[in-house]
């Protein structure tokens, strides 16, 4: 049996887990969950997807196959090495995860949250820090938490929370999502608004780093982000909501296999901007960033401004929801770093079975803009939500 049918296996096993853990529990055993301290929840997706068709121009110069999946194929999860090729995997974008929080004070709490992915089949600790509510306004965190890059960061992984099947990759996908450290967290209204903002530091380390196989895949590649520090600011008015986020990090990455050894630093800076108007009926939902990477030692300097902006309508319970999302990357030495770059629009199908179940269809086009990664492709996606 491959490693690709095991971690399926072992994703599905926990999916049968945590869908069927309140159904398991004694009623008796659930309502002492509800009245002591400790919560749990939970959240599942089951994502299966294949390009439709695909080709690959006469000018391609990118991999003839990208982790294992022969192209033209399209790169969903960043992250976690998610690709879709020719045939119908269920592996790439699902996911079950389980959070569980014990509040030790009306101060005091601590969160634990596990996740397993399709992609490699095991849990991972992503979350498990320490909250104390200085007072109503101001709260401070330490432990490993989420990097708050993005407008869906904290919860990016919870499908119903969002009208894609996945956010858009263009923008969600780096080789590193979360961090050891600390943040302060403040809040407060103003009128009829509603103001959150927080500055965060820390670090992370990747020993076997998902992204970067998708470049390299010969051996095992190490990613560093030390010196994390970053701010974001988020203002909430009747249905618009504004955020905005800066962040600083030195990335080192290293891998010592004898076909393509790598030792690069590089000093990463990231900025951010998300606006979305929700009207109810229709809504809107926009975010821009800009990642740039100096590596001085190399003296080269690579750039990547993203964007996606999409809108739907709500008709019930059906949700219909069309997207366009690009993403550009520009060098100051080309002969040093081949930049890509892509686009694609999306259109997606949503139906809320209950609040707290969705069942998606979504079909993305992409374009392979410099003809170097993956080709230009035609893909399904059908996906499965639930929240527990």
């Amino acid at each position: 049996m491959n490693a690709k049918k095991i971690n399926i296996m072992t994703f599905l096993g926990w999916f049968a887990l945590g869908s069927n853990f309140l159904l398991a529990t004694p009623s008796w055993a659930q309502d002492d969950i509800a009245e002591s301290n400790f919560k749990l929840s939970g959240y599942v997706s089951v994502v299966g997807g294949k390009v439709l068709n695909g080709k690959l121009d006469s000018d391609y110069t990118g991999p003839a196959s990208i982790n294992g999946i022969q192209c033209p194929c399209y790169v969903a999860d960043w992250s976690n090495a998610g690709v879709y090729g020719e045939h119908l995997s269920l592996a790439q974008e699902s996911r079950i995860g389980v959070q569980g929080t014990y509040t030790l004070t009306p101060q005091a709490s601590l969160t634990g949250h596990v996740v397993s992915r399709g992609t490699n089949g095991n849990p991972d600790l992503a979350w498990a820090f320490g909250s104390y509510k200085v007072n109503q306004n101001w709260e401070v965190q330490l432990g490993r938490k989420r990097i708050p890059l993005y407008y869906y960061s904290d919860f990016q992984d919870i499908g119903v929370s969002y009208p894609w099947v996945t956010p858009p990759p263009e923008i969600y996908g780096w080789e590193a999502t979360n961090y050891n450290g600390a943040s302060l967290r403040y809040s407060r209204d103003l009128g009829n608004s509603q103001l959150t903002a927080s500055v965060f530091t820390g670090q992370e380390k990747n020993k076997k780093s998902l992204y970067q196989k998708l470049y390299y895949p010969a051996g095992d590649t190490e990613v560093q982000w030390n010196n994390i520090l970053g701010a974001d600011l988020e203002i909430n008015q009747g249905p618009l909501t504004l955020r905005a986020v800066a962040m600083g990090a030195d990335v080192k990455t290293l891998n010592t296999n004898d076909a393509n050894p790598i030792n690069d630093m590089a000093v990463l800076r990231a900025y951010g901007l998300a606006a979305n108007l929700d009207m109810d009926r229709w809504f809107i939902l926009s975010e821009f960033t800009n990642l740039s990477r100096d590596h001085a030692e190399s003296h080269y300097k690579v750039t990547a401004p993203a964007q996606t902006v999409g809108a739907g309508m709500r008709l019930g319970k059906w949700t219909p929801f069309l997207n366009y999302s690009r993403y550009t990357e520009r060098t100051t030495d080309s002969s040093l770093y081949t930049p890509g770059s892509y686009h694609r629009v999306s259109a997606t199908l949503r139906y809320d079975m209950a609040a707290s179940t969705a069942v998606k269809v979504q079909v993305d086009r992409q374009i392979d803009s410099t003809d170097n990664f993956g080709g230009h492709v035609r893909v399904l996606r059908v996906s499965y939500d639930r929240v527990f």
